[in-house]
């Protein structure tokens, strides 16, 4: 065992018999790695038995990082009234958090499995190589799950205080309207280009169906703000002061942004003229467009809004909408 601990492999070599593989294609992140734990051009198994041995222990200390961090989202669930734990908004943070926690497990368990495989005592310098690309992948999957742990807990924070705070929940509901009337924005932008003919490299019809899915989209946005300014206006009534102020110029924000939204409506209708064959190109996509907004219908608050975005994205894939 101990000459075998001992065995090495010249960084040189690695490199030169990686290069020869059609198989394989080197990447210089690893081959970089291999030298960082070489000695004098030489990498030793034992080395690279000490590397692996780094990775389960840095590993298993995330997975201890993430089921801490569970146990403490937990706690702050079980410290609230049950009246305020079931309200929309908080459950839909509890929800995203809970998905981020998930994420994370599903990435440790990858890095294990990926360890699992990795040869602890490669007997080639490809053997070498592959090892060092499973642990140097491992690695990074491990560091993204510490690095996100470490945002995670500061949200944490934000959210305990925002939790108990009037001010923080009117700011963030003020933020998130804002948040979508930059979606206006960017549907205004599209329908002025069509309306002034200044499309430029952008196809017309590509133009119209992208300001068609984010004004549909923009159709879940008021039930959900209005539930949601509903929802504070109830807990604010059982915290001390008088927010009425706030709540006035919070509905004041969403019924400028419906109107906007309503605007942009008619506007999109109008544009239709100005895309050559509008009619054919609009039959040719109508399956799509009617499964999306099938899609799209399904969703109530409070709503996945990373889904939905991720809906409206593989639209634009599916339909080839490029927007320049």
């Amino acid at each position: 065992m101990s000459d075998e601990r001992d065995r090495a492999f010249e960084v040189a070599t690695v490199r030169e018999r990686v290069a020869a593989r059609d198989d394989i294609d080197a990447a210089e992140h690893v081959l970089a790695a291999i030298e960082d734990h070489a000695e004098d051009g030489r990498l030793t198994v034992d080395a690279i038995v000490d590397w692996h041995r780094t990775c389960r222990e840095t590993h298993r200390s995330t997975v201890e990082d993430v089921d801490a961090a569970a146990t403490r989202l937990d706690e702050i669930r079980a410290s609230l009234d049950p009246v305020d734990r079931e309200g929309n908004q908080v459950q839909a943070r509890f929800d995203e958090y809970e998905g981020h926690l998930d994420g994370m497990r599903s990435d440790l368990s990858a890095a294990a499995d990926r360890l699992d495989e990795t040869a602890k005592r490669p007997n080639s310098p490809v053997a070498c190589y592959e090892a060092a690309e499973r642990l140097r992948q491992s690695q990074g999957q491990i560091h993204e799950v510490a690095h996100g742990l470490h945002h995670l807990d500061e949200e944490f924070d934000m959210f305990e205080t925002w939790l108990d705070d009037p001010a923080a929940r009117i700011d963030d509901l003020d933020e998130e309207i804002e948040g979508f009337e930059r979606y206006l924005d960017n549907t205004d932008g599209l329908l002025a280009r069509l309306e002034t003919g200044r499309t430029g490299t952008t196809d017309p019809f590509d133009a119209w169906l992208a300001a068609y899915h984010l004004q549909r989209m923009m159709t879940l946005v008021f039930d959900e703000l209005r539930s949601d300014i509903a929802e504070l206006e109830t807990w604010l009534e059982r915290q001390e002061g008088d927010y009425e102020a706030e709540l006035t110029a919070l509905r004041d924000q969403l019924d400028a942004l419906e109107e906007r939204h309503e605007e942009c409506s008619k506007r999109l209708d109008a544009a239709t003229v100005e895309v050559e064959g509008f009619e054919r190109k609009r039959e040719a996509v109508a399956d799509s467009l009617d499964d999306f907004e099938s899609t799209l219908d399904e969703h109530e608050p409070p709503v996945d809004w990373a889904a939905v975005e991720g809906l409206v994205q593989s639209q634009f894939d599916e339909l080839g909408i490029e927007v320049r």
